[in-house]
């Protein structure tokens, strides 16, 4: 049985590796887009206008573009956080798995578990849990 659930765990973790490399796309969108967007704020706020409807958009209004510029600074913010928990749950899922088929099931579904159900899953066991993974 929990043989079987090792080619499971490695289906899912490159699930998380082809998410993660969205993310990255995303990510590095977002840092660019930004950056453009605040560029284009800085230049319409000292009156000299990129865009060719920009004068008629913000020469009243400036910080519309700076409001975007906020938005693609929290996306790039949250993305990042969310490649982050995903990468630390990839490297939990490769440890679980050589756990399991170094026959230490016992290990490898706490370490499966953990994020369900938190540190409680060590109560009692005869290992330690691992500590910044």
């Amino acid at each position: 049985m929990i043989n079987s659930i090792s080619p499971l765990i490695g289906t899912h973790r490159e699930a998380l590796k082809a998410e993660s490399r969205f993310n990255r796309y995303i990510l590095v969108g977002a840092m660019l887009a930004a950056l453009m967007a605040f560029s284009i704020f800085l230049m319409t706020f000292f009156g000299d206008y990129p865009l060719p409807v920009g004068e008629r958009i913000f020469a009243n209004n400036p910080e519309r573009i700076l409001g975007a510029s906020n938005f693609f600074v929290a996306t790039a913010i949250g993305t990042a956080l969310k490649m982050w928990r995903t990468r630390q749950t990839r490297i939990k899922l490769l440890i679980a798995e050589a756990f399991i088929r170094e026959n230490d099931e016992d290990t490898g579904m706490r370490l499966l578990l953990e994020p369900m159900f938190g540190a409680g899953v060590w109560k009692g066991a005869r290992v330690k849990p691992m500590e910044g993974i």
